[in-house]
């Protein structure tokens, strides 16, 4: 998929969050205490999977508390990296936007590739809106492929 194949995000408050400033949670002393801050804040948190449908409600506590172990436990896989580097926060006192991404699938740093790399996990307060379809990309003609041209 090249990079025009991928359609842009939503114009919503969502997304428009989703594109804010966040601060990356680096060291592995932060990425414990946040699991300990994040599981005592109460409140509403929607847990969306890009890829899978946005949700209509928020999550129960039961589903947050699983969401949030499983992020734990794939994100812990990877101690034996010096740094964390795959959870991002649009506050660091008072969290409202976490992004947890996969640490086996977050590509390089310099994303030469143009593909957008989407978070395993977002868990928000604000409600979520389902990510456009990709665009389907626009095969060359048999005679283009053949020659090289397209």
């Amino acid at each position: 998929m090249s990079k025009a194949n991928v359609p842009p995000l939503p114009d919503t408050p969502f997304w428009q969050a989703y594109q804010g400033r966040f601060f990356g949670i680096l060291n592995w002393a932060e990425v414990d205490d946040f699991w300990g801050r994040i599981s005592a804040i109460s409140g509403d948190w929607f847990i969306f999977e890009p890829g899978e449908p946005a949700p209509e409600n928020p999550a129960t506590g039961e589903q947050l508390a699983e969401t949030l172990a499983s992020a734990q436990a794939l994100i812990n896989s990877r101690r034996d990296m010096s740094h964390c580097g795959a959870i991002y926060i649009d506050n660091v006192e008072n969290p409202s936007f976490i992004k947890a991404f996969d640490p086996s699938e977050m590509g390089s740093s310099c994303n030469i590739s143009g593909i957008p790399i989407l978070p395993r996990w977002i868990i928000s307060r604000i409600k979520p809106d389902n990510l456009p379809a990709p665009i389907e990309p626009v095969k060359p003609s048999l005679l283009k492929r053949l020659t090289g041209l397209g």
